[in-house]
């Protein structure tokens, strides 16, 4: 089957999960979490032939210039970089901001790189630029939702947040196949739409569920991850920096490495916690290479997650996937759910620093419950987020819109045009 992926790849991600010709050297992409370019190696594992479809800033297109892309072949695999305007609302190189008109030019230059691949079917991930660009593409498409728009704006309540709730509500209600990465958020988005919500997680790739897992040595550590990228109300890293002084206080052992966008040495985060004497024990690393941030998780204590949103937290997949016990939100949509109810992890009032602190101290001194929770997560993990089982599922989905598109004449002779 030729499947076109539209969605947030980073051309690092691509890179390292397929072969290219020597000297290549792919745009940056759509920065974010590796899980794209790892079911993208799914299906071609699985004999598929598949395009990856991105935005990408680095293409940025001078004044007049019409949507374009960039493509490159590599094994089993056709990457497709589309130009996307830097600013949401300011002009730049002559083009207004993106935000202004939805995402037009954007929506434009992903339409081509799905008619030039010509594919069987499309899978559109998140409910804004990307699905709306396979919709109109007149081919069959799955979307897969990835986020709750309304309680993003809610967290978040801007302007560019609110004209991407407008997008989704534009988009959603248009999906005839539509899934989303937890059953908190597939209960959120059927709320906007008539279409069954079916619930797929996002995959784990083999190489990360394969690999080792934590032992006793990582328990002895006593050492605590935590991955945030970002420094705002919706990630929630002051109270976990609280919550770990509180512990420390009566642990002096414990300590900490943090990961992320504003976790940096002498990043927001650190100042911060330096301004509130709380930085004792604490190694800010902030962006690194993914493979550094799972060998820490393989040799820690456990993860600490205090974000107040998620739907299916890759980082919380991946430390049940290497058996890290996780630390989260009761109350964060999305990850009870992921720790099937407490049973594969501790559910914590994440508003409460106190709470927390509880949390890793209980963790940090029973040797028994902390192996109890990272056998049961790993187990977790291989039962929703293995990569064979989630492909598995899209498959349905794909077959049943390429059927569909199949009896619906209007909607066949609209993709061939189209392609054409």
């Amino acid at each position: 089957m030729r499947i076109a992926i539209v969605g947030p790849f980073t051309g690092s991600s691509l890179a390292s999960s397929f072969s290219f010709p020597e000297g290549t050297q792919l745009p940056d992409g759509y920065l974010g979490a590796p899980l794209m370019a790892a079911y993208a190696r799914a299906l071609v594992n699985r004999g598929h032939t598949v395009a990856a479809i991105t935005s990408d800033k680095s293409s940025f297109p001078g004044a007049g210039r019409a949507p374009s892309f960039k493509a490159f072949d590599g094994q089993g695999l056709r990457a497709y970089f589309c130009p996307e305007r830097i600013k949401g609302f300011r002009p730049a190189n002559g083009h207004v901001g993106k935000a202004l008109d939805l995402f037009s030019f954007e929506r434009r230059g992903m339409m081509a790189a799905i008619a030039d691949f010509a594919p069987d079917v499309v899978h559109a991930h998140w409910t804004y630029e990307f699905a709306w660009a396979a919709l109109d593409s007149g081919f069959p498409t799955v979307v897969t939702a990835h986020d709750s728009p309304w309680k993003v704006l809610k967290l978040m309540p801007d302007l560019y947040r609110a004209l991407r709730f407008g997008m989704a509500r534009r988009v959603i209600p248009r999906c005839r196949y539509l899934t989303a990465v937890s059953a908190d958020l597939a209960a959120d988005v059927q709320k906007f739409t008539r279409t069954p919500v079916a619930v797929v997680a996002n995959p784990i790739a083999d190489d990360v569920m394969n690999s080792r897992g934590c032992t006793a040595a990582s328990f002895q550590s006593q050492t605590l991850v935590m991955v945030l990228n970002g420094w705002d109300a919706w990630k929630n890293g002051a109270a976990a920096l609280r919550a770990f002084a509180i512990a420390r206080q009566t642990h002096p052992n414990l300590r900490m490495v943090c990961f992320g966008w504003h976790w940096e040495p002498e990043g927001v985060a650190q100042r911060w916690a330096r301004s509130q004497g709380i930085d004792a024990g604490i190694d800010f690393r902030g962006p690194v290479p993914h493979a550094a941030i799972l060998s820490q998780m393989q040799d820690s204590a456990m993860l600490l997650h205090p974000s107040r949103l998620e739907a299916c937290s890759m980082t919380i997949a991946e430390a049940l996937s290497v058996g890290l016990p996780v630390i989260a939100g009761r109350s964060t949509a999305g990850v009870p759910w992921q720790l099937d109810g407490g049973q594969a992890g501790l559910l914590v009032d994440v508003n409460d620093p106190a709470s927390m602190a509880r949390a890793v101290l209980d963790l940090t001194t029973d040797p028994a419950r902390w192996t109890h929770f990272s056998v049961a997560g790993r187990a977790r993990a291989r039962s929703i987020f293995a990569a064979d089982r989630v492909v598995d599922q899209y498959m349905v989905q794909y077959e049943a819109a390429c059927a569909a598109s199949a009896s619906s004449a209007p909607l066949g002779a609209r993709a061939r045009q189209v392609a054409g």
